[in-house]
């Protein structure tokens, strides 16, 4: 039997909250993978010149705000506030936390 709309908005408001969850640990997978491609070389990825690790940086970025720009998109569209703030969060509050760290560890 087909779903009407109100049926559907009724479904993606209920899967708010555990949507939120999964997100914030997928943001928070990704933010990890690709916290190697910015400083060049751990672990799994390793640039081994200058031009890699420059090329590196830039696709790492690119997919950071593609990811970022795309869940604030798609997440304000369906109007769930909770996943929302749970990918502004997961997506904001690690870089911000490294680069304090970094910086007052100096």
């Amino acid at each position: 039997m087909p779903m009407n709309a109100a049926q559907l908005w009724r479904r993606v408001r209920q899967a708010d909250k555990s949507a939120a969850v999964i997100v914030g640990m997928g943001n928070l997978v990704l933010c990890g993978l690709l916290l190697p491609m910015l400083i060049g070389g751990v672990l799994i990825f390793e640039a081994t010149t200058q031009e890699q690790e420059t090329t590196a940086q830039h696709l790492a970025a690119q997919v950071f705000g593609y990811w970022f720009a795309g869940g604030l998109m798609l997440f304000s569209m369906l109007r769930m506030t909770r996943t929302l703030f749970s990918h502004l969060a997961t997506m904001l509050l690690p870089p911000v936390a490294l680069i304090l760290s970094v910086a007052f560890s100096m």
